[in-house]
């Protein structure tokens, strides 16, 4: 599973600015999407003023990298350290550094923006440029999930990304979601680890086959 998932589609930039589209589906899969985002607390966003975070890629067992966030969210400045730099670099995060930009700078906001996304995914089901559909019910491994379906509009840089996400009909969390990239094979992995860090409720823990991703570190400063 290829962790950079949000990368490629940049949607987290969304979270900086107005939007100005708006998510479409059939109403049956924008009632569960506004029911995912508020179990998760994307109603309480906007009093959220600094959100903390570390990002862990393990592999086998062995943890094969971090990147520890510290996220100005209303300054729309994040500093991200990461590998062996012994001091953080900050980047803006409304949108993609230029050309003229520098290497760390670059790959700040690409960290920025798939890890985050791996923090937030649920909170942007109604992003503009989503395109949601209800695909009833499944069962998983004996458990019984409402499934939406999330796909893009000509947003972003792989517009034919697809998801389908299994979300808890009580509870409304994503609990499992499954990734297929454009033209590539899907891929399933779970949504685990849910904690309350201040107004917003998010999952910590993800396991896709041999490698796990979760966060340490988390802190959530809103008024």
């Amino acid at each position: 599973m290829n962790t950079k998932v949000a990368t490629r589609r940049l949607v987290l930039s969304l979270l900086a600015v107005p939007l100005l589209l708006a998510a479409t589906g059939d109403d049956a899969a924008m009632k569960l999407a506004d029911a995912v985002v508020k179990a998760s607390g994307g109603d309480q966003w906007h009093k959220v003023k600094r959100l903390q975070f570390t990002f862990n890629v393990e592999q086998d067992g062995k943890v094969a990298m971090s990147a520890a966030h510290d996220w100005d969210v209303r300054g729309g400045i994040d500093r991200v350290r990461w590998g062996d730099r012994d001091k953080p670099v900050a980047v803006r995060v409304a949108a993609m550094p230029g050309d003229d930009a520098g290497a760390d700078e670059k790959e700040a906001f690409k960290r920025w923006t798939n890890d985050s996304y791996w923090l937030l995914a649920p909170l942007k089901l109604k992003d503009g440029g989503v395109v949601l559909a209800h695909k009833g019910t499944q069962e998983v491994e004996g458990q019984t999930y409402e499934v939406l379906h999330m796909s893009f509009g000509k947003v972003g840089m792989t517009p034919g990304d697809q998801y389908n996400l299994y979300v808890d009909p009580k509870a409304k969390h994503v609990r499992r979601w499954d990734y297929t990239p454009a033209g590539g094979a899907m891929t399933s992995g779970t949504w685990d680890g849910y904690k309350p860090f201040g107004p917003l409720t998010l999952s910590t823990e993800h396991q896709f086959g041999p490698r796990r991703i979760f966060f340490t570190d988390v802190a959530v400063e809103a008024d």
